[in-house]
């Protein structure tokens, strides 16, 4: 019997009783007595009946808000996975179904080379691709500014020329190559999305000494490494997380660690990685006079 029913039921019991009692006089009191013991009986039972049914509504709420019964709100994971999108084996979703998260702390050595640009990010958690952020590398004196940029994945970068002459931005990299030409100085740039996550290098066809990087990663989750090699990443979701430090003079160093509810430590160690020639756009050696040339 639903609440309303119930209580219009105790209501009209109410009301007969009253009805009774003034028909019948006083010959029917034992009777209107019974009857009145009866309706405060029912109205326990209604009362009883109401405190259940708000338990259970405030169950139903929670399990709703936290997918589990008897325990708190939690704090969500920033960004989402695509609609329609299932993730990698191994990788999370954020936040579908919402998940708890944590904090991941360690320390990051680089014995032969600097800190400088150095990253930390999780790549086993993937979000979707940020809509809107549109990031600049300058082309000004011969050079890249910056030489090193991370970006989430769905970022679009700016190549504008602040040079007098021509540059020919292009990338051979597998996560994005592309080639923007030699468009004039001063003319708009076009915006090149880092739709995939990974390294990507690039070049000017035109001077073999200009060269940035841009790291891709697949989510929000990443930090730069501060000088003494310390870090710390929150809002990492809970599990086995692989945790991955990048630096443009290294090689990538790794570590899977299980994130729990009190967070994590991690300690990796950075080898340096020598600088490797490059090709022009057609995969053929630049020409000696190219560092001369406008």
């Amino acid at each position: 019997m639903k609440r309303s029913t119930m209580l219009l039921a105790a209501g009209i019991a109410t009301t007969t009783i009253l009805g009774v009692s003034a028909a019948r006089g006083a010959s029917t009191d034992p009777e209107v007595a019974q009857l009145r013991a009866e309706v405060r009986e029912l109205r326990g039972l209604v009362m009883q009946v109401m405190r259940v049914e708000k338990e259970h509504y405030d169950l139903l709420m929670n399990l709703a808000q936290t997918g589990h019964l008897g325990e708190a709100a939690l704090p969500v994971p920033m960004g989402t996975a695509p609609d329609g999108a299932k993730p990698a084996s191994g990788d999370a979703a954020l936040p579908h179904p919402v998940a708890r998260t944590a904090s991941v702390r360690g320390k990051v050595a680089f014995p032969s080379g600097s800190l400088q640009d150095v990253y930390v990010y999780v790549e086993n958690v993937k979000s979707a691709p940020v809509h809107g952020k549109t990031v600049e590398i300058a082309q000004r004196k011969k050079q890249f500014l910056p030489a090193v940029t991370v970006v989430q994945r769905g970022t679009k970068v700016l190549f504008p020329n602040y040079d007098t002459f021509v540059h020919n931005v292009f990338s051979p990299s597998l996560p994005r190559p592309f080639d923007l030409g030699a468009p004039r100085p001063g003319e708009d740039p076009k915006p090149v999305e880092m739709a995939s996550a990974g390294v990507v290098d690039v070049f000017c066809n035109m001077h073999s000494d200009m060269h940035a990087v841009v790291l891709v990663v697949p989510s929000p989750l990443y930090t730069r490494v501060a000088a003494d090699g310390s870090f710390r990443l929150d809002g990492v979701p809970v599990g086995n997380r692989k945790i991955v430090v990048w630096g443009p003079r290294s090689k990538p160093a790794s570590q899977v660690v299980d994130v729990e509810a009190a967070g994590a430590e991690v300690s990796l160690t950075l080898d340096q990685q020598p600088a490797t020639p490059h090709n022009n756009k057609l995969n053929q050696p630049y020409p000696s006079y190219d560092k001369n040339q406008n």
